[in-house]
């Protein structure tokens, strides 16, 4: 087994936190000099999914992780509701409160929703900071193809999800997260670590309100995709071939409608690509952000 960097406790006390002005505390971690490079997670995880990949970039970036709202180390209120344009503007505040006016964002799953709504503020002069480069990793960047799981359509029904969600399990989640990474499996003593930081003040028990962000993007599809496409930075896509969601499929689709990215086609790698192949999604970013 590939080791983490990191124990996911010594991760949590190596960063630090910010409050926002709605009073949420708000976990993130700094490290390394240079020029900024922002990790945004995605569902169910949260910030040490990057473990491996922030510490491998540290040594030439200044690299930014933060846990969203309901997720992580950070705050995880109950009754209340988690949106896309919520979690924009988190990372709006943390990027003022960091002093920080231009990055480069690295983004995956839900991350990549939300840095496409980061993107569409940006084309309509309305985002506070300046997006230098984009790096993709495996999400939903065609509405058209992305196929969820079957936990995941559950979760996202009114009533049943809420039931489905307090059901859920580490044992369950474990075997959701392997279901769509390729080859390099999460085995029970990396899983432990990163389940410290899902399961904090039981939040993989809010999964299903976390998950209402597909009902945004069915109804923001189009306007978010067209705000990639628009993007006049840098792009990368960075791709698990394996990825049973948003895998090769979506990436054959991608492709002819960002003919100006630079692609880095991963193979036996899955969903998870920071984890599963840190070292080959560092020296993709190295080489691009350089």
């Amino acid at each position: 087994m590939k080791k983490t960097a990191i124990k996911a406790q010594d991760w949590i006390i190596s960063g630090d936190y910010f409050k926002r002005s709605s009073g949420q505390k708000i976990f993130f971690r700094r490290k390394g000099a240079g020029t900024p490079v922002l990790l945004v997670h995605g569902f169910p995880t949260w910030s040490y999914d990057y473990a491996e990949l922030a510490e491998n970039l540290a040594t030439d970036f200044d690299v930014i992780t933060f846990d969203f709202l309901g997720y992580g180390a950070s705050d995880k209120p109950r009754g209340r509701a988690f949106s896309v344009d919520d979690s924009s503007d988190l990372i709006e505040e943390l990027l003022l409160y960091l002093g920080i006016p231009e990055i480069h964002l690295v983004i995956h799953n839900y991350g990549g929703i939300v840095g496409q709504e980061l993107l569409d503020r940006r084309g309509n002069n309305q985002l506070s900071f300046n997006v230098a480069s984009v790096t993709l990793l495996n999400c939903g960047i065609v509405y058209a193809a992305y196929s969820p799981t079957r936990v995941q359509k559950l979760l996202a029904l009114p009533l049943l999800g809420r039931l489905v969600g307090s059901r859920i399990t580490k044992e369950k989640v474990q075997d959701g997260l392997n279901a769509v990474r390729g080859a390099r499996k999460i085995e029970a003593a990396e899983f432990k670590e990163l389940w410290a930081g899902i399961s904090r003040l039981d939040g993989h028990k809010l999964a299903h309100r976390h998950i209402r962000y597909n009902a945004e993007r069915a109804t923001h599809a189009k306007r978010w995709e067209d705000a990639l496409s628009g993007y006049d930075g840098l792009l990368q896509l960075v791709w698990g071939l394996d990825d049973p969601v948003s895998g090769e499929h979506v990436l054959d689709l991608a492709k002819p409608q960002r003919p100006r990215a630079k692609i880095t086609e991963l193979e036996d790698v899955g969903h998870f690509p920071q984890s599963e192949a840190p070292d080959e999604v560092a020296a993709a970013i190295r080489s691009f952000v350089s």
